[in-house]
């Protein structure tokens, strides 16, 4: 079984980043509890299919979404990988399918919204 942080280095990652380069307090400060969210995963023995591990996946799910912003997921809601991203908050139990999957769309979220912007022609 592949273990939950081993599947989940791009989302630390992209928190480490904006939690290092974001201008905005209230932003690192998200990006923070990403990091830390990450590491009570990174913490847990259980595996990924561990109930702990499925309530914690949540709160990841949720700091992401804060990290972004609602204005800015409503913003983008058109977005498939978005739209995703907003199925999973509002489920009522986080059970992922392909942890490498979340990994990537939670990532893509934290770097499209907070990443590095592309230098001005």
């Amino acid at each position: 079984m592949t273990s939950t942080t081993t599947t989940l280095h791009k989302t630390r990652t992209a928190a480490d980043y904006v939690h290092t380069h974001s201008p905005s307090a209230d932003t690192r400060c998200h990006a923070g509890l990403v990091l830390r969210t990450h590491a009570a995963l990174h913490a847990m023995s259980g595996g990924a299919t561990d109930p702990a591990d499925a309530t914690t996946l949540r709160e990841l799910v949720q700091a992401v979404a804060a990290c972004v912003g609602t204005d800015w997921l409503s913003a983008r809601a058109h977005d498939p990988d978005i739209g995703r991203l907003t199925i999973l908050l509002n489920a009522p139990h986080l059970i992922p399918s392909d942890l490498a999957d979340l990994d990537v769309l939670l990532s893509t979220a934290l770097w499209t919204r907070h990443g590095p912007q592309p230098a001005p022609d």
